[in-house]
């Protein structure tokens, strides 16, 4: 089992359900946060050492803001929003419209190895 932890906030719990089948559960150590527990006080209080957070489109943006400010030493990946491409700003990726599974698989992937890399 691979020590790689990825940790889902999104407001729709199929949105969870559906990366989660996506990500191989052998390879990644999957988490997720949905619904209404996504606040302020959520982002505030969550401690949990994740390598890699993803996060869903739906989620408002002035949380989207304080969520890159406090994860900012860990890799985070921004799903798509019409009108953004493909792109890596400050550590975060934002994937295209539209979304992909494989995209965000392969985004994953690449995170993992660059992080496995820089332990080795």
């Amino acid at each position: 089992m691979n020590n790689f932890k990825v940790h889902i906030l999104s407001i729709k719990p199929e949105i969870c359900q559906l990366i989660r089948k996506t990500l191989d559960p052998k390879q990644y150590n999957i988490s997720c946060t949905s619904g209404e527990n996504i606040n302020e006080e959520f982002i505030k209080a969550f401690d949990n050492e994740v390598n890699c957070l993803i996060i869903d489109k739906d989620i408002d943006d002035e949380l989207k803001s304080k969520i890159k400010q406090k994860f900012s030493s860990i890799s985070i990946i921004c799903l798509p929003s019409l009108g953004t491409e493909f792109t890596e700003t400050n550590g975060v990726k934002y994937m295209s419209e539209p979304f992909k599974l494989s995209e965000l698989k392969k985004a994953v992937e690449e995170i993992s190895e660059k992080i496995k890399k820089s332990e080795n």
